[in-house]
């Protein structure tokens, strides 16, 4: 199950890399790029650019939050033991608030990414104003970064060694053979 934890969790960051970044590259580097060449030629270019954008915007949503909420199941099912319960009793309101936050502020983001790449009607006016809502998408989405780091802090708790973390038990271990000398050997 760490391999599935570790690689799940290595997958969320990578697809909202792809969110992040792929607003960056769109706000400072694609968009002022469009504004230097014709109307038609701008239109014909954006349509190309959001085609292949919109494929990511909706892969990476959809990621994000399987993988989001995986994660979050799988903290709250993994801290069962009494020194996590301790943790639990400190730092959990703090959690429970920032996580709150951290997802409604995923939700706008995702909405706002997926009104720019779209082409609906209802979602127009984001991208007849496309300059300001990339800013305001990418101000929304590095506050949900940093929640994430603030999570990652709150939600590190006890260090345990596995067998202490999984088993009820003490392990054994057996006594250093110490040599004549009276140092460790073996």
């Amino acid at each position: 199950m760490y391999w599935f934890s570790l690689t799940l969790r290595w997958l969320h960051l990578v697809a909202a890399m792809i969110l992040v970044g792929g607003t960056i590259v769109m706000r400072f580097a694609r968009f002022p790029e469009l504004g230097e060449v014709a109307d038609e030629q701008r239109k014909a270019l954006y349509e190309q650019f959001r085609r292949r954008w919109a494929m990511l915007v909706a892969g990476s949503v959809a990621f994000l939050l399987f993988s989001g909420l995986f994660n979050f199941a799988l903290f709250i099912s993994e801290s069962k033991t009494p020194p996590w319960e301790a943790w639990h009793a400190t730092y959990n309101s703090l959690y429970q608030f920032v996580f709150g936050a951290k997802f409604a502020l995923a939700m706008v983001v995702f909405f706002i990414t997926s009104a720019l790449a779209g082409r609906g009607e209802a979602t127009k006016k984001f991208r007849q104003d496309a300059r300001w809502w990339m800013t305001v998408n990418l101000i929304l989405a590095l506050i949900v970064v940093a929640l994430s780091g603030v999570l990652r802090f709150t939600h590190i708790g006890p260090t345990l060694p596995k067998a202490v973390a999984t088993t009820t038990a003490p392990e054994t271990v057996p006594a250093p053979v110490t040599t004549p000398t009276g140092g460790a050997g073996g």
